[in-house]
């Protein structure tokens, strides 16, 4: 009988063992676990931000929109938040008529077209009239993201390449030229985690200190976008 449950059953040791392993395994694998759903959050994060840079300026050549923007805004240690807005036919030409010129202005409600009733809430300011927003905390994944930006930032689209302007971070003078593929340019915006980004002054490095995964979204003036990869040294066309 002593022997059948000698058989049957774990000696304390055996499951010592087995816990052990367990724990080897685990401690493995959650590292890579972590990197890899890091990666996952970067790049959905990067696809979402390129997508709503293309639509809206896909609206705009298409005449939907007369002038557009995509505003970026800064939220002190939290993710970035990233709006479109859309102004229309009539609106726009009452603005020419008067004798202003498209300025792309970054306000919290009017001045560019109520397309919706939606409204968000941020740092306790309401944020209306906007076409698209992407809190990336607010999602499902909870995903912690930065740009390279400390300053909310925005660039306009008008139709044909009319009218296009960066201001504040995003402006020419301000954002400093990379390299891409051998070309200087200033239009582009990174994106890095978060934590990367509370190292340096919650704003993700341009190239020193600047860690993966990280990506970055170039655009020209008729909003084509372009996307890359940080290899950890260079950007990679994706």
């Amino acid at each position: 009988m002593q022997q059948n449950q000698d058989i049957k059953g774990f000696t304390l040791l055996e499951l010592l063992v087995v816990i052990s392993l367990v724990a080897i395994i685990s401690a493995v694998a959650y590292p890579n676990f972590s990197s890899w759903k890091k990666e996952r959050e970067v790049r959905s994060a990067t696809e979402k931000i390129a997508g709503m840079i293309s639509n809206v300026a896909t609206q705009t050549q298409r005449g939907n929109f007369s002038y557009s923007q995509f505003w970026v805004l800064p939220v002190p240690n939290q993710s970035t938040v990233f709006f479109t807005k859309g102004m229309k036919k009539n609106n726009f030409t009452s603005l020419i008529n008067s004798g202003a010129t498209p300025t792309c202005r970054r306000v919290q409600s009017g001045h560019w077209d109520s397309l919706n009733d939606k409204k968000i809430n941020i740092m306790g300011t309401t944020f209306r009239d906007y076409y698209e927003v992407y809190d990336p905390e607010s999602g499902i994944d909870n995903i912690e993201v930065a740009t390279h930006l400390s300053l909310d930032s925005a660039i306009c689209f008008g139709t044909n390449g009319s009218y296009y302007k960066a201001v504040n971070g995003l402006s020419k003078g301000s954002n400093t030229n990379i390299n891409i593929e051998g070309a200087p340019t200033a239009n582009y915006i990174i994106i890095c985690t978060l934590d990367n980004a509370k190292a340096f002054g919650n704003k993700c490095p341009r190239k020193l200190g600047l860690e993966r995964p990280a990506y970055l979204v170039k655009w020209s003036r008729f909003g084509n976008v372009t996307k890359y990869k940080w290899s950890g040294s260079d950007w990679n066309r994706q």
